[in-house]
């Protein structure tokens, strides 16, 4: 029976891929471009990454694992991660964050539409893959900030070939305004998830992700989100991802804190608070456009920004591209959208994460999460 349920476990994420490359391929297919040397490609990704899977569950019988915790803390503290050590731990790792997740939605009741119960009682299975996670190519209007188009590019592309795109970008179409951002981590099946972050991160990741994968069968997260459904899409992964991880952690400890003291984390420069500089100059800038001064927006936005790179806060380009992307995330600190209040109130009030999941999972609009927000 144990054996039986766990190759449930890992058989159905195998099969639950072939689903993804469909989806893979029309996404390759929207997408295709000049300059395909540095786009990513969803179905070459999904074939390797599926016969590596394959690879690791059948050699399960020849190999003598390590200790879960024991793999995680090596593996968090190699300094490359791709090395031949490295991708040794990988699956091991890979399984165990995998197994923690799924356990703590287990513990939250969290299930999912297709769940058929025992070993896959939460559905979709979590599964991730430890990778270099994709660039994006963000591109917004300039005379107003919205997300209208987003293209995956490989994780390894060189900055000055990114700047060269965003320039040849914005050449090609000069009403729009674009930007090459990283990501940590993309909600193919399984999910990418970036092999460059510290343990913690890379749990939130991971569940935040799997939100993503949870929604895809529901209509806040059916097929490509856009405009205000995937601000919310966005929103809802990070807030439950967030608490996922939290619980994660709570339960299973963080194996890589006995392998070294965690760092001090950074202070920000005194006297400069990018977050409210972020959220004040978001307001500035949709008023200047609303009264079509695009220009003087983006003099502001670059004004602004030296001021911030003066103060010791990096940011590479600031443009309506950088606050469409980022703006999605309803949730951060330097968001100015309501529909991160508005969700936030709507986990605070439910009894339990599966409670909120099953609230908002039906929405696809602002009224929709306005309506639920107020009663």
């Amino acid at each position: 029976m144990r054996s039986r349920a766990r190759a449930a476990r890992h058989s159905t994420p195998l099969v639950l891929a072939a689903v993804f490359l469909l989806a893979s391929a029309l996404w390759a297919g929207l997408f295709a471009r000049r300059d395909a040397g540095i786009r990513f490609d969803p179905v070459r990704w999904e074939l390797s990454t599926v016969a590596g899977k394959w690879l690791f569950v059948l050699g399960a019988p020849l190999r003598s694992d390590p200790d879960p915790d024991a793999a995680i803390a090596r593996y968090f503290a190699l300094a490359d991660r791709e090395s031949p050590e490295g991708q040794r731990l990988e699956g091991v790792v890979e399984a165990a964050i995998a197994g923690r997740i799924d356990a703590v939605l287990r513990e939250r009741g969290v299930r999912g539409r297709l769940a058929p119960g025992g070993p896959l009682a939460v559905w979709p299975p979590v599964d991730i893959e430890l990778a270099g996670s994709p660039l994006v190519l963000a591109v917004s209007p300039r005379a107003r900030i919205a997300l209208v188009r987003i293209e995956l590019l490989r994780a390894d592309v060189p900055a000055a070939v990114a700047v060269a795109l965003e320039a040849r970008t914005e050449a090609d179409d000069p009403p729009r305004s674009a930007l090459v951002v990283g990501t940590g981590g993309f909600s193919m099946y399984p999910a990418v998830v970036s092999n460059r972050s510290g343990y913690a991160q890379t749990v939130q990741t991971a569940a935040h992700e799997w939100v993503h994968h949870y929604l895809a069968f529901y209509p806040l997260g059916f097929g490509q989100p856009h405009g205000a459904r995937l601000t919310i899409n966005e929103t809802v992964a990070d807030l439950a991802g967030e608490e996922i991880a939290r619980r994660v952690i709570e339960r299973f400890g963080d194996p890589t804190a006995r392998a070294a003291p965690a760092a001090t984390p950074p202070t920000a420069p005194p006297g400069i608070d990018r977050d409210r500089v972020l959220r004040e100059l978001r307001l500035e800038v949709d008023a200047l456009l609303a009264a079509d001064r695009v220009a003087d927006a983006e003099a502001r936005m670059e004004q602004v920004r030296q001021e911030l790179e003066r103060g010791g806060v990096h940011i590479r380009r600031l443009n309506q591209a950088y606050f469409a992307w980022f703006g999605s995330y309803a949730a951060r600190s330097d968001a100015v959208d309501p529909l991160g209040g508005q969700l936030r109130g709507l986990r605070e009030r439910a009894s339990s994460l599966a409670q909120f999941l099953a609230a908002v999972r039906g929405t696809t609009s602002r009224a929709e999460v306005e309506a639920l927000a107020s009663r």
